[in-house]
């Protein structure tokens, strides 16, 4: 990782890591065993992409939007008792959500980390606003997963 000492570096490894996570999802579509799981992968993509978009404003702003503050519980269970089985090429529905939860998880963790360390409160309060968003994020996926579950 490179070093992040200002605003603007911490922004744009961020808007990467955003970039990176659609292109997972844009793969995971493309391994989908079904439509609906396709179209749900894309979903999750188009997300991402969103959050890219919203940091770059930020970047654009330099400050972070006071609307887009949220309060999110980071505790995902879900996604640490989930076990990813290999099915070769393709990846079913309730599979792909284990993944994406656990690479949510994974992310929220690695923010908060970096907030917990940052060299200034204004960094800070950038990785905690990140961690936050890929808490929700996790947490919706995983709401998807109880939902497949019930259904399945």
């Amino acid at each position: 990782m490179s070093e992040m000492n200002t605003f603007e570096d911490a922004i744009r490894f961020a808007i990467n890591h955003e970039e990176e996570e659609a292109k997972f999802y844009e793969g995971m579509a493309k391994r989908s065993t079904s439509e609906d799981q396709k179209k749900a992968m894309l979903a999750h993509a188009d997300e991402e992409y969103d959050h890219k978009r919203r940091l770059e404003a930020i970047l654009a702003n330099k400050r972070l939007p006071v609307s887009s503050r949220i309060t999110a519980d980071p505790d995902m269970k879900v996604a640490e008792m989930l076990v990813v089985k290999d099915r070769g090429g393709n990846i079913g529905y309730e599979d792909a959500l284990i993944l994406a939860a656990k690479r949510e998880k994974q992310a929220s963790r690695f923010y908060r980390a970096l907030a917990d360390t940052a060299p200034n409160p204004e960094l800070a309060e950038i990785f905690s606003f990140l961690a936050e968003q890929e808490a929700k994020h996790g947490k919706q996926i995983e709401q998807k997963y109880d939902d497949a579950q019930r259904e399945g």
